[in-house]
């Protein structure tokens, strides 16, 4: 496991550090705020997408096994649709969507939930993916949880890590953390001022 990533079934993925589950798809991304580069990219293959979102919760462990491994043309379509919404996310939960942005992110959250049924739980239903899984449904479970996080009052205290080649987002609930990781981010930037200082 290296600072900002860790190994899960031989794939490497962001290290969960944010908090929330529409955060950590944003933090499949780093170096944001500067241009893009594919090697910040965490979101190497479809896989990696379908891992993603079963470890954050929002996909079902059988219907992610019945994905995995599966490279067509739908699923890189899904993961290219990804990294677009994904970037529209980040926008949206920064304060700095556009309105076609945030239609965007609408238009997705809303089909996404009109391929989920209401199931049958313990105590009433739950909103879940039925059927055949489709290659669709890794970024559909995403994105919903970064709909309910943007109408939700946590969206208020998402941050953003200054460190550099970072941009990472975490929930700052308590108003005092600075940095997606104290330990790498924060001591970086402690270690550049104090040798711009000498």
């Amino acid at each position: 496991m290296g600072a900002w990533w860790i190994e899960v079934d031989g794939l490497v993925l962001p290290k969960p550090l944010s908090g929330d589950p529409g955060l950590e798809l944003v933090n499949t991304r780093s170096g944001w705020g500067e241009p893009f580069d594919d090697r910040q990219d965490y979101l190497r293959s479809f896989d990696h997408l379908v891992t993603l979102a079963r470890e954050q919760g929002v996909l079902e462990a059988e219907r992610a096994a019945n994905l995995l491994g599966r490279q067509t043309p739908a699923s890189e379509r899904e993961r290219v649709r990804t990294r677009r919404l994904r970037a529209d996310a980040h926008a949206a939960l920064t304060g700095s969507a556009s309105t076609p942005a945030l239609n965007r992110l609408a238009d997705a959250a809303r089909a996404a939930r009109s391929r989920q049924h209401l199931v049958p739980a313990e105590h009433g239903a739950r909103w879940a993916f039925t059927g055949r899984p489709r290659p669709s449904e890794p970024l559909d479970g995403l994105i919903l949880v970064v709909a309910d996080l943007l109408t939700s009052p946590r969206a208020s205290t998402v941050a953003s890590c200054p460190g550099h080649d970072c941009g990472w987002l975490f929930l700052n609930t308590s108003g005092r953390r600075r940095w997606c990781q104290m330990a790498v981010c924060g001591n970086r930037a402690k270690q550049a001022a104090w040798t711009a200082r000498q």
